[in-house]
């Protein structure tokens, strides 16, 4: 019960913040799960905007065990402040000189923002995720979910968010658990870039240690309509314990449309007289 209130209350209080007032939102602004943070904004994409999305990162944990992913992500504004999305992670892992490889999950995502912005109200969101076992030595062994929900708050330059979340999943996929996460991104004047950082924990159903994260990185805009981002990560609790858990992270989105999907009605002839 502790738990669960706990990650309520973190919603509830962001919720109350000081009001602000929103600035326009560039890509580069638009903060996606794990590019390079845990915590995403309450924004999705508009309708009939699409995104793809490549990332990678590399991780190191004690007794010179290495891991690596690779994540492909593909997503569409389907409705009014409605998205949906599919990605698929990969995974490498390499312990003892034995390798393993695999295709971990397949995700499948509906994304739904619940109101912009205002002068005394976060821009709020719900997000429902179905993850899907892969194929392979590390494929995860059953199905799983999650419903998260997100805040984001917008002061001058700099915007605030907040993300809880409700996940099921069996003990080999870490177990049913609640998860919270506070983050922060600030845009460097007019250069496209921003500087991101989140902290975010899980706390698990059945007792033992909270799992504790913190990101950090930088998203360039590089083109009109593509993002490249760069992080690092650490898992607090472990490297507090005196064991090396750390990662970089990689990624690069770009959103695009087809022009036969928008309808664009025909310009009438002016009349000359």
């Amino acid at each position: 019960m502790r738990a669960r209130s706990a990650v309520i209350g973190v919603a509830v209080a962001f919720a109350s913040a000081l009001p602000a007032t929103a600035v326009a939102q560039g890509d580069y602004r638009h903060l996606d799960e794990g590019r390079p943070t845990r915590v995403e904004d309450a924004y999705a994409l508009k309708f009939l905007e699409w995104e793809w999305q490549l990332g990678s990162g590399a991780f190191a944990q004690e007794n010179e065990a290495l891991e690596a992913e690779a994540v492909f992500e593909a997503k569409v504004g389907i409705g009014r402040g409605l998205q949906a999305g599919v990605e698929g992670h990969g995974a490498w892992a390499r312990q003892s000189g034995e390798t393993a490889t695999g295709l971990e999950t397949v995700n499948l995502h509906l994304f739904y923002n619940l109101n912009q912005e205002g002068r005394r109200a976060p821009a709020l969101a719900l997000r429902g995720d179905l993850s899907l076992p892969g194929a392979g030595d590390l494929a995860r062994v059953n199905a799983g979910g999650r419903l998260r929900v997100l805040a984001t708050r917008t002061l001058g330059a700099t915007r605030l968010h907040a993300n809880a979340a409700r996940a099921w999943a069996r003990d080999p996929d870490g177990g049913h658990h609640w998860e919270a996460g506070l983050g922060v991104d600030r845009a460097l004047g007019l250069s496209g870039r921003a500087l991101v950082g989140d902290l975010y924990a899980e706390i698990p159903d059945r007792g033992g240690p909270t799992r504790w994260w913190a990101d950090a990185g930088i998203r360039l805009q590089i083109s009109k309509q593509s993002v490249l981002d760069l992080g690092a990560t650490v898992r607090i609790d472990e490297w507090m314990d005196g064991r090396a858990n750390g990662g970089l992270v990689l990624g690069i989105s770009r959103t695009f449309g087809f022009s036969r999907l928008v309808h664009v009605p025909p310009y009438p002839d002016p009349t000359l007289r």
